[in-house]
């Protein structure tokens, strides 16, 4: 955590550097200008770790121009969902299948809406923590969480940097939801009282708690459709001694079952290992049969999964 908050510091520090650059430099010689630390399209990131129950991200508020603050700035944040709809309609147009979701209540909390700027401080900066419970969100929306200045007790506000919208993102050891987590496969597929063949593909894995992640069928390539993920998806949870589960991501569409008949609730097994350059090999040995619902035969499924990656994009 302590690395983290670290990690952080230096890249809201960075950030603070431009965030208030919009202004002309000759009107902002002088000028003490606040603003809110975002992208171009005003969100700003935060990852959270399924890992743990809860975890803090945070939003920057900054102070910039020529001069340093001469006295304490209490800069108050309220919610705006007015700013995600505009981000909506100005990102996605009409297509709403595409709209980002504003993060339902249950999942975060913030004790103070606001930071103090501190002019004692040796920071033009200030963060606002925000406590997220990412648990039991889905991998395939986006979730924002919209909010704007509304008043500062000194100087004035970056018109174009006084709102926000805080991007959850979330990750387990096995996948994260800000970047595609893809695994190379390859194996046999046998459809029942057929010949066994040969399959190879890329597999996409995404988090859903601390021990599990949602894979396609066999080696279906990722859809973000929801009617495609009904019908595909399947949960693999990995046990505390690496043995696999696995069930239907909706049981209405598919039926999922073990190859074992001796182990029923097994359904393979992962490795983690050493590989070159300090990096950690991650294998799924998937052992696995399904079928859709309405269909007699079973596809039956033995293949290996497997990435390799370093710690820290598995830690950070």
């Amino acid at each position: 955590m302590k690395t983290m908050i670290k990690k952080a510091g230096y890249f809201l520090a960075l950030l603070a550097l431009t965030a208030c650059e919009s202004f002309d430099f000759e009107q902002e010689m002088g000028q003490k200008i606040i603003c809110i630390i975002s992208d171009n399209d005003l969100v700003y990131t935060g990852m959270h770790d399924l890992n743990e129950t809860e975890s803090t991200g945070y939003i920057s508020i900054n102070c910039g121009g020529s001069l340093r603050i001469d006295r304490d700035v209490d800069v108050t944040l309220e919610y705006a969902p007015e700013v995600l709809q505009n981000y909506n309609k100005i990102k996605y147009d009409i297509d709403q299948s595409k709209y980002a979701k504003e993060l339902p209540s249950k999942y975060y909390s913030i004790a103070q809406m606001g930071v103090t700027l501190k002019a004692s401080s040796p920071d033009t900066y200030n963060v606002m923590p925000i406590q997220v419970k990412p648990e039991g969100l889905s991998p395939d929306s986006i979730y924002l969480i919209p909010m704007r200045i509304k008043s500062v007790s000194a100087y004035s506000v970056n018109p174009n940097k006084s709102q926000v919208l805080y991007q959850v993102q979330m990750k387990n050891l096995y996948a994260r939801t800000d970047e595609s987590t893809i695994y190379n496969a390859a194996g046999k597929l046998q459809k029942e009282r057929e010949s066994q063949r040969d399959a190879a593909a890329s597999q996409t894995f995404h988090p859903l708690t601390k021990n599990s992640f949602r894979i396609f069928a066999g080696i279906k390539g990722y859809e973000k459709n929801e009617e495609v993920i009904k019908k595909n998806g399947i949960i693999v949870t990995v046990n505390e001694d690496n043995s696999l589960t696995m069930k239907p991501y909706n049981a209405d569409f598919i039926e999922v079952a073990s190859i074992d008949e001796e182990q029923p609730d097994y359904y393979g097994n992962y490795e983690l290992s050493d590989v070159y350059g300090g990096k950690k090999r991650q294998r799924f040995n998937f052992k696995y049969k399904y079928r859709f619902k309405g269909e007699s035969k079973w596809e039956i499924v033995d293949i290996r999964s497997l990435r390799s990656v370093t710690l820290d994009l598995i830690n950070e």
